[in-house]
């Protein structure tokens, strides 16, 4: 019997905090840590946090810091054939600004981003490495999928497209430049856990 009346309790204490919820469903402030998987496959790592104030309820905005092994299969025909090799994406960041539909910030999101790139790669025709940095302003959207309910997790695919800029000389090995292309674009898929406060 005192089993049975726990049970009621927890189910009405549920009830009314869920009812609670509803009613004081205004947005809040929100935080979360954002992970891409992709570079930790390649011997990498990347780091994402997002911050949002319940003011800007449909904007969030986030500052990335990661690294990452750039497979040779992956780079472009063109610094291919040029002889280039085993590109690094070294200790790099990013600034996001997104916009979203919705006011819960889930669902579909676009905005301007850009990454500050510090890269490596050598070259099969001379010995060493060209170090140089690069910006790449572009623009992004995703789409923010929450699987679980009452829960912090969530997914967030999303791709951009921009142009990469060269910032510095050093991209040349002897007579071989590396060369960004005319049109770059980065897919990926980041898992976050949020906090609202």
């Amino acid at each position: 019997m005192k089993t049975l009346h726990l049970i009621l309790l927890l189910c009405i204490c549920l009830e009314t905090n869920a009812q609670n919820a509803s009613i004081s469903n205004r947005p809040k402030n929100y935080i979360s840590i954002e992970l891409d998987p992709a570079p930790f496959v390649l011997g990498g790592y990347s780091f994402s946090l997002k911050f949002s104030p319940q003011t800007l309820d449909h904007f969030t905005f986030m500052g990335s810091i990661y690294s990452s092994n750039f497979p040779d299969a992956m780079m472009s025909k063109s610094n291919y054939d040029r002889g280039f090799r085993e590109l690094k994406i070294n200790t790099s960041y990013a600034l996001f600004a997104d916009y979203f539909i919705r006011n819960n910030r889930s669902g579909f999101h676009f905005g301007p981003s850009v990454f500050l790139y510090s890269k490596s790669v050598k070259n099969n025709s001379a010995d060493g490495r060209a170090n140089f940095r690069s910006i790449y302003p572009n623009i992004r959207a995703g789409y923010v999928l929450r699987p679980f309910k009452n829960c912090g997790l969530y997914l967030n695919p999303w791709l951009n497209v921009g142009k990469e800029l060269m910032l510095s000389k050093a991209n040349s090995i002897g007579e071989r430049k590396f060369m960004s292309d005319k049109i770059t674009y980065v897919p990926a898929i980041h898992i976050g856990y949020q906090v609202m406060f």
